[in-house]
């Protein structure tokens, strides 16, 4: 459905629950990488950490904590099978940034292994727990209830 340049489209939030999400589409980015993008960005909303996400050369989400930052880079797998070249620079860049304070959020659990040569590599099903991980060595506080599954109004 498309109102106004926006389309519905569906998946899975961090809890594997079905939902409906209503985005404007982005050049270079699927569904499925905006939906995670905006699933993870959410979740870490609910500390008492700075969020930003971007579209561009930089991570798709950078948080910070004590005046580090940290990032996540989404990947649906299209990037190192097409554009090998693109992807190790973005690999580099991304050690050189942020050190040992980085992952990939992969959206497709069969190319863990061939992440994981790179850097630390998440799935949806581990990335909940990884954050929690990070937030408790920081001693940062959650804002209040952690969020449960909130399939109506997504919209990004």
């Amino acid at each position: 459905m498309e109102h106004s340049g926006y389309y519905t489209a569906t998946g899975r939030d961090l809890n594997g629950e079905m939902c409906s999400y209503l985005f404007r589409p982005f050049f270079h980015e699927s569904a499925r990488h905006k939906i995670l993008v905006y699933e993870i960005a959410r979740y870490l909303r609910q500390y008492k950490v700075k969020v930003k996400t971007f579209l561009t050369v930089r991570p798709d989400i950078i948080f910070e904590i004590d005046g580090e930052e940290w990032a996540f880079e989404i990947e649906t797998g299209i990037n190192m099978r097409k554009n090998r070249d693109r992807f190790m620079a973005k690999v580099k860049s991304l050690r050189e940034n942020y050190g040992r304070r980085w992952f990939f959020v992969i959206t497709d659990r069969n190319r863990l292994k061939s992440y994981q040569r790179y850097g630390k590599t998440l799935t949806k099903r581990n990335i909940i727990g990884r954050i929690d991980k990070i937030m408790r060595k920081y001693g940062v506080a959650y804002l209040g209830e952690k969020q449960t599954s909130e399939c109506e109004n997504n919209f990004w």
